[in-house]
């Protein structure tokens, strides 16, 4: 068993008081903030172009079913009055370090997922106050003070479910899952997207619209069949409402990357190679920031309907 099963089936020291923290349609949300004509209108973060993509969409695009991650002409086909806007990172990232300060008066125990979500361990908190939910709504009030952007949280006793609770009562809402609350709160939700489970990957759960409950009945030495990557004793755990992972305030970045949208195919070699070098020069520098630059760092590009080609082992030597 690996050492992340082991973290998982180990029974917890103590009760602990988890937060996650997700700021509300984030990017779409400094665009409203910063611009007042934006205010109150469908605001689309990201390229406008045909091969454009939406970063983020603001809950008034959200009404008419524009998604992050969505191409850009189905959501302006969708939304025929979305607004378009060139993302602005350099922004978000000031955005995100503001916040992030404000978690640190609270608690140093942060574990960063993106620019605009966090896991919080207030089992100790700072500021002495007793009662996680409270915790979590004092940052949530801060973060409106301080920024003019709202944010949800979820409460619960471990990772798996605060981060479910945090989807509860989006946007600007907070939702407490408690010990007594967390077999039943799971086990009627769907495998997919929100539990982050695929049902293609859990033993004997094959048919489409099964839920967590159905898992609940698979035995811990059915569920740790090597069936997929992902560790059956995590899904085994996880359908009864067992999280035993803890936040990590030192979690290692795993991967940098650096991404453009060529507005025209590229067929030519020498054309993908010249094309590929400002990437990979950001990507680079993103490394280097990082301090994580080694003699097994592995650059790669993707290329030729993403085809993955790894690059020179030495970031050194890379010849892109």
């Amino acid at each position: 068993m690996t050492s992340a099963q082991d973290e998982q089936v180990a029974p917890p020291p103590r009760q602990r008081k988890i937060v996650h923290i997700d700021m509300d349609a984030f990017y779409a949300s400094v665009e409203q903030r910063d611009n007042p004509d934006f205010r109150g209108k469908p605001v689309a973060v990201g390229g406008s172009r045909e091969r454009g993509v939406v970063a983020a969409a603001s809950y008034e695009a959200r009404k008419f079913g524009v998604r992050s991650a969505m191409p850009s002409v189905t959501a302006k086909r969708q939304c025929p009055d979305l607004i378009f806007v060139e993302p602005r990172f350099e922004v978000y990232r000031a955005v995100s370090q503001q916040i992030r300060e404000i978690f640190a008066e609270y608690t140093p125990i942060i574990e960063p997922l993106s620019l605009d979500e966090a896991y919080l361990d207030v089992t100790e908190n700072l500021q002495a106050i007793p009662l996680a939910r409270d915790v979590a709504l004092a940052i949530r009030t801060k973060i409106k003070q301080q920024t003019g952007l709202n944010a949800s949280a979820g409460i619960s006793y471990n990772k798996f479910l605060a981060k479910l609770a945090s989807d509860h009562r989006k946007p600007n809402g907070q939702y407490v899952i408690t010990p007594g609350m967390g077999p039943a709160f799971v086990e009627v939700l769907p495998v997919g997207n929100s539990t982050g489970l695929d049902q293609r990957q859990v033993p004997g759960c094959r048919a489409s619209g099964c839920s967590l409950d159905s898992i609940c009945e698979i035995s811990l030495s059915n569920s740790c069949r090597p069936t997929s990557e992902k560790p059956g004793a995590y899904y085994y755990w996880i359908s009864r409402g067992v999280d035993n992972r803890e936040v990590r305030a030192d979690r290692i970045r795993k991967s940098v990357g650096a991404e453009n949208t060529f507005f025209n195919d590229l067929t030519e070699f020498e054309a993908m190679r010249s094309e590929l070098q400002p990437p990979h020069r950001q990507g680079l520098a993103t490394l280097r920031r990082q301090e994580h630059e080694g003699p097994h760092d592995h650059p790669q590009s993707k290329v030729c309907r993403l085809r993955t080609y790894l690059a020179e082992p030495n970031i050194g030597r890379c010849g892109l």
